[in-house]
């Protein structure tokens, strides 16, 4: 029973030390990132994502990167790197602290190598002062009849690829952790709105700050040349009515309050009335190409802006109203900056000027910190591997006569040729030259 066990677990690990496994894992993960650019992510649009074919929502392509499928996907990489890491790490140890002169000619690098006669004391002087002047630390090893040497630079070139292959790991941890232990959401709210923090739109997580947003004012900025400059958004954060923060957020300029990070991702234009109810002021914004509706209080009308001018200096809307579940509307029309209409003999309405809708992204990731440093560690890894390659040289002199015999000596190339067999090749001249 017990030697089952260990083939089992044996086998298990032989899959996951597979290099093959890894570039499919890689493949198939860069296949679904790909889908899912094709259909809207409903922490993104999620009123585009909503419009999605019922079967590709439950499947989870709009959700795509929250969904267990595909974080199994990334379980199984970061499983298959690790086991990778391990396997390789006691060897890359080795070439890197626990260097051992070669024994005979047959350990020396056969694709780069010279060979050449002399005096034993004169090339042992001269390999020496030649490779430490150069950077390298040389270990010799002697006997009776011969002598040998290994020398490395830059050893730490050879973590390069370790430190590449941790680096994921770390992001996906750290990705993992934002994802199951912080939220994203989405909220779209007009100027003048007040939105509790725990009634947002969420894709994944949960909300457990309890604060409110303020929309100060929301702006569709334009330059003077007519090009835009920017959506912004003015918010403040209050607590128990009182304000506790305020602050100016646009694109790329992001504002984070205790953890959780507002980020401007949409603007879409509105406008601000009031409506007479009666002699009651009651104040009304309304989206553009009807995205939300106004319902005066104790009727079923219902009224929606079906197109709004952006120009602030004039101001203007059409309009419909529809009554009760009616697709046909009872009033349309146009209402200008400053005019006053009546609606149905029910209230009176007039347009007070532009207002806009802000869409925000809200995001709370604890993981930040992690993925940050997998960060750091992949551009380590990748400035070891691309520019700090190490380099290995062996060599052992064997004697002939006396003090008279030959020399050879050799570099390790790894995947690398070009550069290493320049180094190589004035390393020897400069030896025999001496």
């Amino acid at each position: 029973m017990k030697e089952h066990q260990e083939g089992a677990v044996d086998k298990i690990w032989r899959i996951f030390s597979s290099m093959k496994l890894g570039l499919v894992l890689l493949g198939v993960i860069a296949f679904f990132s790909g889908v899912g650019t094709l259909f809207p992510q409903a922490d993104v649009d999620p009123d585009k994502a909503q419009a999605v074919g019922k079967i590709w929502q439950d499947l989870g392509f709009t959700h795509l990167y929250s969904t267990y499928w595909f974080r199994l996907i990334l379980g199984f990489l970061c499983i298959n790197l690790i086991v990778c890491s391990i396997q390789r790490f006691q060897g890359i140890y080795n070439r890197t602290f626990k260097l051992q002169p070669p024994k005979n000619r047959t350990n020396i690098p056969k694709k780069i190598q010279e060979t050449w006669k002399g005096d034993s004391e004169s090339l042992r002087n001269s390999v020496q002062k030649v490779l430490r002047s150069r950077g390298f630390k040389v270990i010799f090893e002697e006997n009776d009849k011969q002598w040998s040497y290994i020398a490395i630079k830059r050893r730490w070139g050879n973590w390069g690829s370790f430190i590449t292959h941790l680096s994921f790991v770390v992001l996906v941890v750290g990705a993992f952790i934002g994802s199951s232990m912080g939220f994203k959401g989405f909220l779209m709210a007009g100027v003048g709105t007040t939105v509790p923090i725990h009634s947002i739109q969420v894709s994944h997580g949960t909300v457990k700050e309890n604060f409110d947003v303020l929309i100060n004012s929301a702006e569709d900025r334009f330059l003077a040349n007519g090009q835009r400059d920017n959506w912004y958004t003015d918010l403040s954060i209050l607590e128990n009515g009182k304000v506790m923060a305020r602050h100016t957020i646009s694109v790329n300029h992001p504002f984070t309050y205790q953890g959780v990070t507002f980020y401007q991702s949409s603007f879409i234009n509105g406008v601000h009335l009031t409506a007479d109810i009666k002699g009651q002021k009651v104040p009304v914004i309304l989206e553009d190409r009807g995205g939300n509706y106004f319902q005066a209080p104790g009727t079923d009308l219902y009224l929606v802006a079906s197109a709004i001018t952006s120009d602030p200096q004039k101001p203007s809307m059409l309009f419909e109203v529809f009554k009760g579940m009616s697709e046909n509307a009872v009033q349309s029309g146009q209402l200008d900056f400053g005019q006053t209409i009546d609606i149905q003999g029910a209230y009176k309405l007039t347009l007070d000027g532009n207002s806009g809708f802000t869409g925000l992204q809200v995001k709370q990731d604890p993981g930040v910190m992690v993925i940050w440093l997998g960060c750091a560690l992949l551009l380590l890894g990748l400035i070891l591997s691309f520019y700090w390659r190490s380099i290995l040289v062996t060599g052992i002199f064997q004697a002939e006569q006396g003090n008279q015999g030959e020399i050879t000596m050799g570099v390790s190339t790894g995947k690398v040729v070009g550069g290493v067999k320049e180094v190589f090749d004035r390393l020897v001249r400069e030896i025999r030259a001496k």
